[in-house]
């Protein structure tokens, strides 16, 4: 098993095309994958089965990015895996403040699949949280 075949990835996002469209792409790339419009359902996933990377809309009806984000530091302080967030805004809004959410990696939508790829590598191999703006396949720190 190589080290691909090894990261398990779980794409939270209310959009059906958009999540399965990440999903095929980063099967095909080698990784595991679990998907869910849900926050909540991610959640209970979670709960027995751990991932490397969760890939979140950040905004969603039910629970959005951050929402989800606090809910799964809660629960997991020392062991919450990484998270990358997927978004059609150009950059967080500014009513959110949390200095932790802002530092979650964003891919601005609609992103190329190539871009996707760029931003689960560099998500799972940054070893400290920065971050990252990636807008028409232009990394921003």
């Amino acid at each position: 098993m190589n080290r691909v075949d090894a990261r398990r990835i779980v794409i939270v996002d209310d959009d059906d095309c958009v999540r399965e469209g990440m999903e095929m792409t980063l099967e095909v790339a080698g990784y595991q994958i679990w998907s869910t419009r849900s926050g909540a359902e991610a959640l209970r996933w979670l709960e027995d089965e751990p991932c490397d990377l969760l890939i979140v809309d950040f905004s969603m009806g039910e629970m959005d990015g951050p929402e989800l984000y606090r809910h799964v530091h809660a629960r997991w302080p020392t062991s919450a895996p990484r998270m990358l967030f997927v978004s059609g805004y150009g950059e967080i809004p500014r009513d959110e403040n949390d200095p932790d959410v802002l530092a979650v990696p964003l891919l601005v939508k609609p992103f190329s699949l190539g871009d996707l790829l760029a931003a689960v590598t560099r998500a799972l191999e940054t070893p400290e949280p920065c971050r990252i703006l990636i807008d028409s396949g232009t990394w921003t720190w």
